[in-house]
């Protein structure tokens, strides 16, 4: 039977993974890798199967992770005279923990404010701190823990990754922020949390939304809904159906998909905290909205929309808490204004939408190609449109390659 670190380093050798990426993604660290390939160390169960799941590895892992742990026959002996307080003293250790209920409490109070920084935080520090504050917990995984304990350190843990995977894909790390999905998706998986493994399929529905797989984006959406039907996730899942549906022009799809996420959203009391990224925001219906109207031309319904997305997305000082909302609703009116034939007000609403510094890489090359597009067909022989494409393109140069 094949060695487990020998498997290990098969199959992340097959998914051209790093130790230091694989380490990211199953939430382990690079030493403990490097030392499982070199047979120095066998990780838990629960491990083994998250990192089987993250290198698609169908269970070659797991089955060389049982195959290590066949206890040979000496050590089925048990020694005659035995103490009968051993089995005690097992259990008082078993029990014994450095993690207390305030210590998960605080925990989930950081993880939630991490989350509600999404929108506006630079995200290269905002993904910094998250990973920082996901060492800590597995730091704390590594330690005397109880069984309940261990279970809500994992869910936030979860929740870290799924922030973490949300980043990677703002910055233009496609593929990591796939593989740290995934991970998010097996720890949602392995503690029975419908919410996270909800999430991980929405990520999903993102993705292939933003990277033109619309036909996918339905199948994730369902499988997600599946996940969690009674959370308001399926919200966000319904909307993401709602735009895949509009970029294929499918304009009663559309409406039956608003509709529906309508629907649910109603059976939703308020958020204490609506800017928590991983929370429906009942304001973020004019966006989901505004999104699908100007894709099948409902020009007069988009722009009612986006202005109330710009409105709601400022803070009373003026600030946007809310700046990429804002600026894909400044890219809609610039859409609508190319579309009405002003060419001057779509050159400035472009601008304005293209000056935001917190910036969704896999979104903003979506919307940038949109508004070429708009543009181009308006206007194909304009010098004001063209010098609006030259302006939009020189900014999609500058994103890093996916």
């Amino acid at each position: 039977m094949e060695a487990f670190g020998e498997a290990l380093k098969a199959l992340r050798t097959r998914a051209h993974i790093s130790q230091s990426e694989l380490a990211q993604a199953a939430l382990w660290s690079q030493s403990q890798i490097s030392r499982a390939e070199g047979g120095q160390f066998l990780p838990d169960l629960a491990m083994v199967e998250r990192i089987d799941e993250v290198l698609q590895g169908q269970g070659r892992l797991t089955q060389a992770f049982h195959a290590a742990r066949e206890p040979q026959p000496s050590s089925l002996v048990v020694a005659n005279g035995s103490d009968p307080w051993d089995v005690s003293e097992l259990l008082r250790r078993m029990r014994r923990t450095d993690v207390g209920k305030e210590t998960v409490e605080q925990l989930e109070v950081v993880v939630e404010q991490l989350c509600c920084e999404y929108a506006w935080r630079d995200p290269e520090e905002l993904r910094s701190d998250a990973k920082s504050w996901l060492q800590y917990v597995s730091q704390l995984l590594e330690g005397p823990v109880t069984l309940r304990d261990h279970r809500d350190l994992l869910v936030s843990a979860g929740w870290l990754t799924l922030l973490i995977g949300c980043l990677d894909y703002d910055l233009g790390r496609v593929r990591q922020a796939e593989l740290t999905r995934v991970a998010a998706q097996s720890l949602g998986k392995e503690t029975g949390h419908g919410e996270i493994v909800a999430w991980s399929f929405e990520l999903s529905a993102w993705f292939a939304l933003t990277q033109g797989r619309l036909r996918s984006v339905g199948e994730y959406a369902e499988a997600g809904t599946r996940s969690a039907p009674n959370a308001s996730v399926a919200v966000q899942l319904a909307a993401q159906a709602a735009k895949a549906q509009a970029r294929m022009n499918n304009k009663q799809s559309v409406q039956s998909a608003l509709d529906h996420g309508y629907r649910l959203l109603a059976k939703h009391e308020h958020p204490t905290r609506p800017e928590n990224h991983f929370v429906i925001d009942p304001n973020k219906w004019d966006f989901y909205a505004m999104d699908c109207y100007w894709m099948v031309g409902d020009n007069k319904r988009a722009a009612e929309h986006a202005h109330e997305v710009i409105r709601l997305s400022q803070r009373p000082d003026g600030t946007e808490k809310s700046p990429m909302r804002a600026s894909e609703a400044r890219f809609v009116l610039a859409v609508i204004a190319a579309r009405t034939g002003d060419i001057d007000a779509a050159a400035e609403w472009t601008r304005t939408a293209l000056a935001i510094s917190r910036k969704s890489m896999g979104t903003l090359s979506m919307v940038v190609e949109d508004i070429i597009g708009e543009i181009h067909h308006a206007y194909p022989n304009d010098p004001g449109a063209r010098a609006i494409i030259d302006e939009v393109r020189t900014t999609r140069k500058s994103f890093p390659n996916a």
